[in-house]
């Protein structure tokens, strides 16, 4: 057996006992984020269907903007502190540590500034970017800032200690709050962008609470005051380095909005939103891989991190390809149908958008590993230059070509942040090309490994194939 083929056998066989091994393992870690993502993509697609036939366009991109305003608001008033909360949680297992108050210090100073940025540029600037909101739906922004940052910090907390299965329920649970109050307000405030802003204020603060009772030893475990001080530069510092990285990832992610909002209208950016959402769903695997990625790397990186993170990129690659294709060739039909006729133009969107989405999954699974490694530097340098092509191709394309410009601008900026990202890791795991990203007949026997277990599993009800027999089959197949 080669040797490139012997370290794959180890981290199949790795990835085999993992599924035996008690929890936290990847696997089972993989399984908890992804089912809990499906519940939440479900409940999102619901709610989706229903802004479009209720709402209708224009308010739809109301609706988008004053969420990218809270999405900007809660990055800045988080200061970052998402990385520092999982890499710190997976590092320092079963120890008491006094760096939460350190963190939540440092989330509070950040939502001050972010909720002041919010008075200055809605009600004292009046920028143009924020036009069509109206005062109501300002005010619902301010609020919802510190509630977006308060859910992110128990997210994090769970993704850190690995507690996966109650970070998909609490995830879950904030979406099925957000559209239950949704549709309570509908029938209070009309049909408006308001009704949308205060149900996803509520499902925020729901899920954020759950989250805490359920996280409270965890909490408590973390919570010391003591050297709370002497944390507070290294938490900054931390959080500071992929801070400026994200914020400069936003606007490569979202600037097409806030751009599509100044030279055209609402309602267009209510189909530009769409065809986004509908494209980016193919984000859920990787986003979910890429959660129980950072803790394990964090982890592992001395051991077997580089072998499993080859493995789990080709195979991240493989799915999101399939899928996208899925996505483009049934996009025509089913957005008139589940939608309504008025979104038609998003398929447009879907198809320009959909090569940098597929691209820039793999990017996401990959900023993942960097950051479990303490090298989330990688990921600043790259947003920001993504974020310069993002500007200078929104103002060139959007006035020209509306918003397939929007898309295209954003498709090839998803291109390039995946080329250097991908290329950033390759150097720092010094391994090929092929080897990242190419599947491999051994990729395909552990398929075929993984297939058997499943059919035993489903035979018979319980696992049948042991760890040694996993190990002989791979043998056996070499």
């Amino acid at each position: 057996m080669s040797d490139a083929s012997a370290n794959l056998a180890r981290v199949r066989d790795t990835a085999f006992a993992e599924l035996d091994a008690p929890a936290p393992a990847f696997t089972s870690a993989l399984v908890a984020i992804l089912s809990g993502q499906v519940a939440s993509g479900a409940v999102t697609l619901l709610t989706e269907i229903t802004y479009a036939r209720l709402l209708g366009p224009a308010a739809r991109g109301v609706i988008s903007l004053c969420l990218m305003s809270v999405a900007f608001g809660a990055l800045v008033g988080g200061l970052g502190c998402e990385a520092v909360i999982v890499y710190w949680a997976a590092r320092s297992k079963n120890n008491v540590s006094s760096w939460i108050p350190a963190v939540s210090f440092w989330g509070g100073l950040g939502c001050v500034a972010s909720a002041g940025l919010w008075i200055l540029g809605y009600w004292q600037l009046r920028l143009p970017i924020f036009r069509g909101i109206s005062p109501g739906s300002a005010r619902a922004v301010l609020v919802t800032i510190p509630a977006a940052v308060l859910f992110a910090f128990t997210m994090a907390l769970a993704s850190g200690t690995e507690q996966f299965r109650m970070r998909s329920a609490c995830a879950a649970l904030r979406q099925i709050a957000g559209l239950a109050t949704f549709l309570l307000f509908l029938a209070l405030l009309g049909r408006n962008a308001n009704a949308a802003l205060w149900g996803n204020f509520v499902g925020l603060i729901a899920g954020s609470l759950v989250a805490l009772s359920l996280l409270r030893e965890s909490v408590q475990q973390f919570s010391r005051l003591d050297g709370a001080f002497e944390h507070l530069g290294p938490t900054l510092s931390y959080g500071l380095r992929g801070q400026i990285g994200n914020l400069a990832t936003f606007f490569n992610y979202r600037l097409d909005v806030f751009v599509v909002n100044y030279f055209l209208d609402s309602t267009q950016l209510g189909l530009y939103a769409l065809g986004v959402v509908i494209s980016e769903a193919l984000w859920q695997i990787p986003q979910a891989v890429a959660s129980a990625l950072f803790p394990r790397t964090a982890r592992t990186v001395e051991r077997d991190a580089k072998q499993f993170t080859c493995l789990v990129l080709r195979q991240t690659l493989l799915v999101t390809s399939a899928c996208g294709l899925a996505v483009a060739l049934f996009s025509p039909i089913m957005i008139p149908l589940i939608f309504g006729r008025r979104f038609a133009a998003s398929v447009a969107v879907i198809w320009w958008i959909l090569p940098g989405t597929t691209a820039l999954s793999l990017a996401k699974v990959a900023c993942a590993d960097l950051a479990g490694r303490g090298k989330n530097g990688y990921s600043s340098a790259a947003a920001f230059i993504c974020f310069a092509m993002t500007a200078g191709l929104d103002w060139y394309l959007i006035p020209r070509m509306g918003i397939t410009g929007a898309a295209l601008a954003s498709s090839a900026a998803y291109f390039v942040d995946a080329l250097l990202i991908l290329a950033a890791l390759r150097y720092e795991m010094d391994v090929s090309w092929k080897r990242l990203l190419i599947p491999t007949r051994d990729d395909a026997r552990m398929y075929r490994a993984y297939w058997l277990r499943l059919r035993s599993l489903l035979r018979f009800g319980a696992p049948t194939v042991g760890l040694n027999t996993h190990a002989a089959s791979s043998r056996e197949c070499d």
